[in-house]
């Protein structure tokens, strides 16, 4: 994993985009299930929501290479509207989220880093994020 993803999961990422909460809803839901990291995959599921101002998603993992372990949660992303037409979505650090079986099945963050990696290539796929270029996803 490199220093700079080591960063990014230690100090959290917020970023302000150009576009509104159902955009955002609907390219993650799109891109996230072909996310990969070394035979795990990748879920978004509903946590708090106010309709129409924010939406807590939580981050989970599934272990391709082994059915029987339950998808888990290896972190969070909060959105939030900022006006009609932009939002900030930030996901906190890791060490402040409250994650019962992270630490288990994810012990380095690797899959945490990958998957925030992914997410932040696709954001500059949409063209809503300007990278100097493509972040490597392990």
């Amino acid at each position: 994993m490199s220093s700079f993803t080591m960063v990014m999961m230690g100090e959290g990422v917020e970023v302000e985009l150009p576009t509104d909460l159902t955009r955002i809803i609907s390219i993650l839901d799109k891109e996230v299930p072909y996310y990969s990291c070394h035979g795990h995959g990748y879920a978004l599921s509903s946590g708090k929501c106010t309709l129409g101002k924010s939406w807590e998603l939580m981050i989970k993992s599934i272990n391709y290479t082994n059915p029987e372990i339950d998808p888990f949660a290896i972190g969070r992303i909060e959105i939030r509207k900022i006006d009609d037409q932009h939002i900030q979505l930030r996901i906190p650090p890791r060490l402040g989220q409250e994650l019962p079986h992270a630490d288990e099945f994810d012990p380095a963050g690797e899959l945490f880093g990958s998957f925030i990696c992914h997410m932040l290539n696709t954001l500059q796929r949409y063209k809503l994020l300007d990278l100097p270029g493509v972040l490597p996803t392990v």
